[in-house]
């Protein structure tokens, strides 16, 4: 069986390109553009501390209802501070603190010197506790591809954080920021959780591809519905903060970013798919190839819309709560755009995913069929 992976060159020249692509967005363009992120105090300077004892406990009625009012003994920044809090509804239940809690308390400027109020708790030991149950289970079920596909997690956090916010910060398009970005991500991310074989690089074209037309899809539908992304209350305040920051080009952009996880795991299903056909038997022409994995996609492209379909609902939940207690008919809030953005959302981002199997389906059929099959590759094979 003639080999048709990608020569042992070719396979260096592919890993050398995405590390300099990567180090190029992330090191590069940040320093030579002097993407530089002004931090601001949006809610004061916050510490932590650790919960000393309960000085008093009572029940008190307020505008508001009944409230918890509670004095507290916290040690921070090396002393013992006096914290009053008044407790509301959940906050009962949240901030209800005791001896030993570890918190977040906010400081502002009293008459009589620092005033310290509980905002939160110190939940740090458990999200780090957790992340590292998340990377022993992904290491242990995936092996050395699993660990692959944690480094190409880390390089997409680094890309987001070293390019693509300070990007749109630093008054760049978000557009044009997000399709970069999310250009590299896709090069590291299938690089390094699927090895440099064909069947990536068709994923990765598939991908492409898809992604091209979810963006131009997005940003003609989004401008024909006159969006203006103020809805979206993080983006209304993104562009309240932070002066010539356009909104709808943060949405659309937020929006590209947020599809790419699901065109990646589509075109790679259906990139595998066509070349272990193949594989099977290297008869099969590539009209066959295609048919036969389209199939497969078939199946692939109801499950997975579903899937979008049900993430933005669970993300939207909030907002359908509110606007379907409206007096207003389906047929009126659908217009409002806090609700049009979520559709157009779905639909855009179904669209995508559809298109992305056919345009990987296809490309893979030609690839696999340029040859007589295909050979365990030297890295990221397949197994």
């Amino acid at each position: 069986m003639q080999d048709v992976q990608l020569p042992r060159a070719w396979r260096g020249a592919v890993l050398a390109g995405v590390a300099l692509l990567v180090l190029a967005v992330t090191v590069v363009w940040p320093v030579a553009a002097g993407f530089d992120i002004e931090e601001r105090e949006t809610f004061g300077r916050t510490v932590r501390g650790t919960v000393a004892s309960v000085l008093d406990e009572r029940v008190e009625e307020t505008p508001l209802g009944e409230a918890l009012t509670r004095e507290v003994e916290v040690a921070v920044e090396g002393r013992r501070v006096a914290v009053t809090q008044q407790l509301v509804g959940p906050s009962r239940e949240a901030l209800a603190v005791e001896a030993g809690d570890r918190v977040l308390l906010r400081v502002s400027e009293g008459p009589n010197g620092e005033v310290f109020a509980i905002v939160d708790r110190v939940r740090t030991p458990l999200l780090l506790g957790l992340t590292a149950l998340f990377a022993l289970l992904v290491t242990a079920v995936g092996g050395w591809k699993g660990v692959r596909s944690l480094v190409g997690l880390g390089v997409s956090f680094f890309v987001l954080a070293r390019f693509i916010v300070p990007g749109i910060l630093n008054g760049h398009e978000p557009l044009l920021v997000a399709l970069i970005g999310s250009v590299t991500i896709m090069a590291a991310t299938f690089v390094l959780s699927h090895g440099v074989q064909w069947r990536s690089l068709v994923a990765l074209a598939g991908t492409a591809a898809a992604l091209l037309l979810t963006v131009l899809l997005a940003q003609g539908t989004f401008e024909a519905a006159h969006l203006t992304g103020l809805a979206d209350e993080d983006a209304a305040t993104a562009a309240a903060l932070f002066a010539g920051l356009d909104p709808r080009g943060l949405l659309v952009a937020g929006f590209v970013i947020g599809t790419l996880g699901v065109l990646d795991d589509v075109a790679m299903a259906q990139a595998s798919t066509v070349f272990e056909l193949r594989r099977a038997n290297v008869e099969l022409p590539a009209r066959e190839l295609f048919s036969r994995g389209m199939v497969v996609g078939r199946d692939h492209i109801a499950s997975t819309v579903n899937t979008l379909v049900l993430a933005y609902a669970g993300a939207s939940l909030p907002v359908l709560l509110i606007l379907f207690t409206q007096t207003e008919g389906a047929g009126v809030l659908i217009n409002r755009e806090i609700l049009a953005v979520e559709v157009l959302r779905t639909l855009v981002g179904s669209i995508g995913i559809v298109a992305a199997v056919p345009f990987t389906t296809a490309i893979a059929a030609a690839v696999a069929t340029s040859s007589r099959g295909e050979a365990p590759t030297a890295f990221g094979a397949s197994a």
